[in-house]
């Protein structure tokens, strides 16, 4: 029974040796590709090392950096979180929270950056990189507040003039309308005036012709008339 204890504890740490020499492998490679520059690479190995053994605090400290400098802000963020879950001096997690400040800021996230900035400097108020990134981040945020609002108030001008264009075009269109409209009556009233002067002129022409047949009869009256009289005898 002790024998097959022995081997079995003797396994056990044949096998902790080999994953402890296999992290440290890794680690040395991340090492290494991150001093060569080759930061997608380190991030890969460290990585691969936290897989091996996620209980290696230091290893996130190595997966923020090399991811950052590989512009994988997100991943930095998620390695300096779990760096900041760890066991650490007030001093290192002032230092983590400087990165992760920095991190936010290239992922343009200031308002994150600021905070984290804030936090750093509450564990270690000497920590004068994280004063000084946090004036520039503020600075930054300020700014981009106020192009907000001037875009804001741009937009609205904007929306404004919209409106008064279309009021203008409407009015224009309606005083179009009356315009058209006016025109219209007139040509209307023309055409019926000209119709009225056709009828009376109509009634004219007929009074006319009646006239002169009444004075064409008469004329043929005094004639028949002059032709039945008779002739006076001269005595």
């Amino acid at each position: 029974m002790k024998t097959t204890i022995a081997i079995i504890a003797v396994l056990i740490l044949a096998a902790s040796t080999s994953f402890a020499q296999e992290e440290r492998s890794l680690i040395r490679k991340g090492n290494k590709a991150y001093e060569e520059g080759n930061f997608g690479k380190a991030a890969d190995q460290y990585d691969k090392a936290l897989k091996t053994n996620p209980a290696e605090v230091s290893v996130y400290g190595n997966s923020g950096a090399a991811n950052y400098r590989n512009d994988q802000f997100e991943k930095s963020v998620n390695a300096y979180n779990e760096y900041l879950r760890t066991d650490l001096t007030d001093k290192q997690k002032a230092e983590a929270y400087y990165n992760l400040g920095n991190t936010y800021m290239q992922a343009n996230k200031y308002k994150e950056s600021v905070e984290s900035y804030r936090n750093a400097l509450k564990l270690d108020p000497t920590h004068d990189r994280s004063r000084h990134n946090m004036a520039v981040a503020t600075k930054i945020m300020q700014q981009q507040q106020q192009n907000q609002q001037q875009n804001g108030d741009n937009n609205q001008q904007q929306q404004q003039n919209q409106d008064q264009n279309k009021d203008q075009q409407q009015q224009n269109q309606d005083q179009n309308k009356d315009q058209q409209d006016k025109q219209d009556q007139q040509q209307q009233q023309q055409q019926n005036n000209d119709q009225n002067m056709s009828r009376e002129e109509m009634e004219r022409y007929l009074e006319s012709l009646s006239q002169k047949e009444k004075e064409t009869q008469d004329k043929v009256q005094k004639a028949q008339q002059a032709q039945k009289r008779p002739l006076e005898k001269n005595w």
